[in-house]
């Protein structure tokens, strides 16, 4: 799959985008639409356009000019580019510190059921560590 090089990592709204295909697994600039609208994000039909055209451009997605209306294709896979997008996160807020991401995000942001799910992950990778 294609990678999209540093320089042009994906903002936050051509994020949005790519969530939507891949959940759509392809769509047209309308269908896209519908989906950003259904996740409550409000995007004018040309900005769209304008921006799976850009993402096109840096190897994110493919266009499929066949039909009238043109159909996009993500070409990143979700689990990378989140990975990445994490990364980034650790980078800008945390020093590079995906630990100090996640000590954040333990004291801060989660539930009791989340935090007792959250250790059984833990346990369950200790336990295969050890193996």
């Amino acid at each position: 799959m294609a990678k999209v090089p540093s320089k042009q990592k994906l903002g936050e709204r051509e994020m949005d985008i790519m969530q939507a295909l891949w959940k759509l697994g392809q769509a047209t600039v309308a269908e896209a639409r519908q989906e950003l609208l259904r996740e409550g994000l409000e995007i004018a039909y040309t900005t769209l356009q304008t921006m799976l055209n850009r993402l096109e451009a840096k190897g994110a997605v493919a266009r499929d000019s066949s039909d009238r209306a043109h159909r996009y294709r993500p070409l990143l896979k979700e689990p990378a580019t989140m990975t990445a997008a994490i990364k980034r996160l650790a980078d800008r807020f945390f020093g590079g510190s995906v630990e100090k991401l996640a000590t954040h995000l333990v004291e801060t942001g989660l539930t009791p059921k989340q935090l007792e799910r959250v250790r059984g992950m833990i346990d369950e990778r200790r336990k295969e560590a050890r193996k």
